[in-house]
């Protein structure tokens, strides 16, 4: 049985934390010298810049932290994020077509876009890329056992890289200590480096609030700097010193926490991007004026709902094959939510997914793993019939004919039996068994002093057995519990629960703070272990 000092002692040895002085600085990162001098050049020499963003949380973020400094500093850009479904992802040829520039910055993408950067060349259009994705690795270069070539010591002979003027990834960073960073944590160290240039009294402490968003909605590992500005930016986002910060204090009218912002807020800003055009959720994270920010957020809930509802549609309509260990389905599925919906398939089968949309002649899929299954690898190995593939461990995007789609879901189904049953396992972070009179206001308290919660930092999950005194339908398979344990009486909320509930349950759950009538501990039910 678990007690609130041995929580205490886990929770003080799993993180790792640094000192706001000691972030690491911006010269550290390679090319961002050579960047910021292009920049000033173009500045001064009153050039053309168009920023080139992206359509998640994280694009918009860093498209809009390069436009409110800009401002700041008093030179006009444009900003320009891909449309989801006319564009595609990030800097292409096609996106070229709408774009007049003497210089294009492209933050949280560009570091694929040869053709695009190729172009810009022929153009004389000089193209600085800032992202923080994976470039594409260099095989000639490694040797059979899979390390580099050690004659080639220059880091950046182990990925292929775009010609393109300067480029700012923490990847291809050998001095820079912490590689897993967000885009927009790239593009407010090209902020910095910019201001250091040119001596100017701007703090950058000014945009946490908006990086703390793109942290944490692109799933960062919340250790080291991570943890460090994400704690400063929900200080900053709670003091609401921005339209848009009003205008999510007003609408949630509580306290923002890191959970807020990965299941409240965060959706709701992707939900621009995945179902009509990121250019709302751009204009919410830049307005000057609170009462359109909120308005621009009632938009953006109203196409969070939207998505909401095009997700329960596909889901049911979707049909599964329980003998496949690798779901693989198709349909015409809206294109902006696929990835979405293999989440949720992931989630409930234990299995990886790929879902795929028909686009024109193709299929074009996103897929989503667990546990030890490496998916990139996995569809890597099928690469002889896709049309173009991309991705990591976890997720992936790929396109194929049509007609290679049975033949495609035959072959991996196929090449997943390498993998053993344990590989499947999702790894809950349970802590152990928690008896309901260790559960209190100090135990909460310590809880809340391990925030933010989120990748890498989870937040603790337990395992209790109580009897279930009443049970009430909040709406669309939500409930109420009152629970009891030894007399002790707890609240708890379970969702999308479809199943029917017993006198006594053995349930895994977590711990929330519930302010709506006043500080109330609330358990939040992730799943009933046994009835």
């Amino acid at each position: 049985m678990l007690t609130k000092q041995k929580i205490l002692e886990i929770l003080s040895n799993r993180i790792e934390e640094i000192n706001s002085l000691n972030i690491p600085h911006f010269s550290l990162l390679s090319g961002i010298d050579k960047a910021t001098k292009r920049i000033i050049k173009a500045i001064n020499n009153k050039e053309k810049i168009v920023v080139v963003g992206d359509y998640d949380v994280d694009g918009v973020s860093s498209s809009a932290i390069m436009k409110l400094f800009f401002e700041k500093i008093g030179y006009n850009i444009e900003v320009v994020i891909p449309n989801r479904f006319k564009e595609g992802y990030g800097l292409t040829p096609k996106l070229l077509e709408k774009i007049d520039a003497n210089l294009i910055i492209t933050v949280d993408n560009g570091i694929t876009s040869f053709e695009a950067v190729e172009i810009c060349n022929d153009l004389g259009i000089d193209v600085i890329v800032t992202d923080h994705h994976t470039p594409l690795i260099d095989e000639k270069w490694k040797m059979e056992n899979g390390e580099f070539n050690s004659k080639f010591s220059t880091l950046n002979f182990k990925f292929i890289l775009p010609n393109a003027y300067a480029i700012v990834n923490p990847k291809i960073s050998p001095d820079f200590p912490f590689k897993e960073i967000c885009g927009a944590e790239v593009g407010w160290y090209l902020c910095a480096s910019i201001k250091n240039a040119l001596n100017l009294k701007i703090d950058l402490r000014e945009f946490l609030d908006i990086l703390a968003i793109a942290i944490i909605a692109d799933v960062m590992p919340l250790t080291h700097m991570n943890r460090t500005l994400v704690n400063m930016g929900l200080k900053k986002l709670n003091k609401a010193t921005k339209p848009f910060s009003c205008a999510i204090k007003r609408f949630f009218n509580k306290e923002i926490n890191s959970e807020d912002i990965a299941y409240q807020i965060a959706p709701r800003i992707n939900a621009a991007g995945r179902v009509a055009n990121a250019k709302v959720a751009f204009e919410f994270l830049t307005s000057k004026d609170e009462e359109e920010a909120f308005r621009l957020f009632l938009e953006l809930d109203n196409l969070n709902n939207l998505r909401k509802e095009i997700e329960k549609e596909i889901l049911d309509d979707i049909e599964i094959d329980e003998e496949d260990n690798f779901v693989v389905v198709s349909g015409d599925y809206h294109e902006g939510v696929i990835g979405i919906i293999a989440s949720r398939i992931v989630h409930k089968y234990k299995k990886p997914a790929i879902v795929f949309s028909k686009k024109d002649e193709l299929l074009k899929g996103s897929g989503r793993s667990l546990g030890n299954i490496d998916i990139f690898s996995l569809v890597n190995e099928c690469k002889d019939i896709l049309e173009g593939f991309g991705g990591h461990k976890m997720a992936c995007g790929l396109a194929i004919k049509e007609e290679n789609f049975e033949k495609f879901k035959i072959k991996v189904n196929e090449k997943i039996k390498k993998y053993n049953e344990e590989d499947f396992f999702i790894e809950d972070f349970v802590l152990g068994e928690l008896p309901f009179s260790e559960i209190d206001f100090e135990l909460l308290d310590i809880l809340k002093k391990f925030e933010p919660y989120g990748e890498a930092n989870p937040k603790p999950k337990f395992i209790a057995s109580a009897k279930i005194e009443h049970i009430q339908n909040l709406k669309d398979n939500h409930y109420k519990l009152i629970l009891s344990q030894n007399e002790k009486i707890l609240p708890a909320i379970i969702f999308r629960f479809d199943g029917e509930f017993k006198d006594e349950i053995t349930f895994k759950f977590s711990i929330n703070e519930n302010n709506y009538y006043g500080r109330e501990i609330q358990l939040i039910i992730e799943e009933i272990v046994s009835v």
